[in-house]
């Protein structure tokens, strides 16, 4: 009788103290005591032994997949994949690390998922999080903690993967036998998935929990991620996935004293949200899921700055920011004003309807140059606006590498003290095509110097390839105030006769306001 009191006392202590789950087990450890008292002649020391060791057993069982917290590096047997994988690429040619890039520019939105049937690998830090329950069955990872580059989704059947996947955390993801696409075919958001999707083999579907244990390796190493801060009309595709500070932002009056979310939407809520940029004001979206746990916060007043994860809507057709958490939104200024236009005079404002002709554009000061390729920057007469506006276009050119560019007269920045630029644009299947918008202080002016010259990219919202043709697009008022000197703005396309790099861009109204 003694005895028994002793064993019910070491089995009640030990479960009591444990997880609840082990309390399940109860029954093991009754059949266990029942042993103890059929073989009488084992000594008690022993059979305390006995139960410690099944109870521990049993414990260490239960738990499988459960616990996510971060182990040091001595206890991540994932450190031993890994390492054995950077080892295999210094020394393996047939083990490669890309770019995430790189990787994402092997897939076409829309099309079918592509199988990585190579030991590439690629590296990234995780810039989600689920905490807050805004984020489901993805990851976010972008390919520096600080000045990235490009983002790219992971789709994930991890709950709670905030917990293994923290925010700032390393991680290497061995590729082989995952697959490239969309989770929502033709989105825009590149990802990486476990397999195809059953009901639609456009489309691909999560990692299963052994896939990510398998293939979405952690190094030790966790970093602080300093967020891109950008404008909304930078904003763009190489933007996508990462995490970015937005300043100067403010809500409209009417959405103020309003929950985040709308009791009226069903799984997420886009919430327009205003900047001041120059003389207009920029808008964006953050979207937020029914399911977060900041859903009924206040929409402030006032204005201020966020951090969120850009991506897109659930059609692909807006960028819109996500929130790791409402403490993002920090607003504690008041709301911004847009700049007075009529206290600036306008230095150019050329809408090309005093261009006659539908051939290459030939203004007076004016450059219209071709770097490589046969194209050159063309006017035409606009169907939809019934304005004349300038193209360029590498379709039918039959170039290998069409570059073309389109420069402004010299800007003199010395004898004013603000100045901002602007147009606006638009496209026909840009097809992979490139146009950006940069700025030189050391261009002489001279055609055979533009390759040499020293050219930084301005900071303009161009038409994408999702964006209808018939639309127009501000750039918004770029601030050149940080530029001294005399400067030239150029327009440089990049395409080629390949019919996966021959779209068009048009542009027009191109403006420059000075004071």
């Amino acid at each position: 009788m003694k005895k028994q009191l002793i064993t019910k006392f070491i089995i009640r202590n030990f479960v009591n103290n444990n997880d609840k789950k082990t309390q399940s087990n109860l029954s093991v450890f009754n059949i266990t005591t029942s042993f103890y008292f059929n073989y009488k002649q084992v000594s008690l020391l022993r059979c305390i032994s006995i139960f410690l060791i099944i109870a521990s057993t049993l414990l260490n069982t239960s738990c499988v997949h459960e616990n996510f917290d971060v182990p040091t590096p001595s206890e991540n047997r994932t450190n031993l994949k890994l390492n054995a994988i950077l080892d295999s690429i210094q020394n393996n040619a047939s083990w490669n690390l890309i770019a995430i890039k790189d990787l994402k520019s092997r897939f076409n939105s829309g099309d079918a998922p592509l199988l990585i049937d190579k030991n590439d690998v690629i590296k990234g830090y995780v810039v989600s999080s689920d905490l807050h329950q805004n984020f489901f069955q993805e990851i976010y990872i972008q390919d520096a903690p600080e000045n990235p580059t490009c983002g790219i989704k992971i789709a994930s059947s991890l709950q709670k993967s905030y917990t293994k996947y923290n925010k700032g955390r390393e991680v290497y993801i061995h590729l082989k036998d995952l697959y490239l696409g969309e989770t929502n075919s033709g989105d825009g958001i590149i990802a990486i998935g476990g397999k195809r999707k059953l009901n639609d083999i456009k489309e691909i579907d999560v990692l299963s929990i052994s896939q990510l244990e398998k293939q979405v390796l952690r190094s030790e190493v966790t970093e602080t991620i300093i967020p891109n801060t950008i404008k909304i009309p930078e904003i763009d595709d190489n933007s996508l996935g990462t995490l970015v500070r937005i300043e100067n932002l403010f809500f409209n009056e009417e959405l103020i004293d309003k929950p985040i979310v709308s009791i009226n939407d069903d799984f997420d809520t886009q919430r327009e949200i205003l900047s001041c940029n120059g003389f207009h004001l920029d808008k964006t979206f953050i979207e937020t899921s029914t399911f977060a746990s900041f859903a009924n916060v206040s929409i402030p007043s006032g204005g201020g700055s966020l951090e969120a994860i850009v991506t897109r809507d659930f059609r692909g057709d807006t960028f819109v920011l996500v929130l790791n958490s409402f403490d993002d939104v920090v607003f504690n200024d008041t709301a911004c004003n847009t700049l007075d236009a009529t206290t600036f005079t306008t230095s150019i404002d050329e809408d090309f309807e005093n261009t006659t002709g539908t051939g290459n554009v030939n203004i007076t000061g004016w450059t219209n140059f071709k770097q490589e390729g046969t194209k050159l920057f063309k006017l035409y007469d606009d169907e939809d606006t019934g304005s004349r506006a300038i193209k360029i276009g590498s379709f039918a050119s039959r170039n290998d590498r069409t570059i073309s560019w389109f420069i402004t007269p010299p800007i003199d920045l010395d004898t004013s003290e603000s100045e901002f630029f602007s147009f606006e644009s638009s496209n026909s299947f840009s097809d992979n095509s490139d146009l950006k918008v940069l700025i030189s202080t050391d261009w002489d002016g001279v055609t055979d110097h533009i390759v040499t010259a020293t050219w930084e990219e301005l900071p303009a919202r161009i038409a994408h390839d999702k964006e209808s043709f018939e639309n127009w697009v501000r750039s918004g008022d770029i601030d050149l105030s940080s530029y001294n000197g005399t400067a030239y703005i150029g327009f440089r396309y990049i395409g080629s006769g390949d019919e996966e790099n021959d779209g068009t861009y048009e542009i027009d109204n191109i403006k420059l306001l000075v004071k």
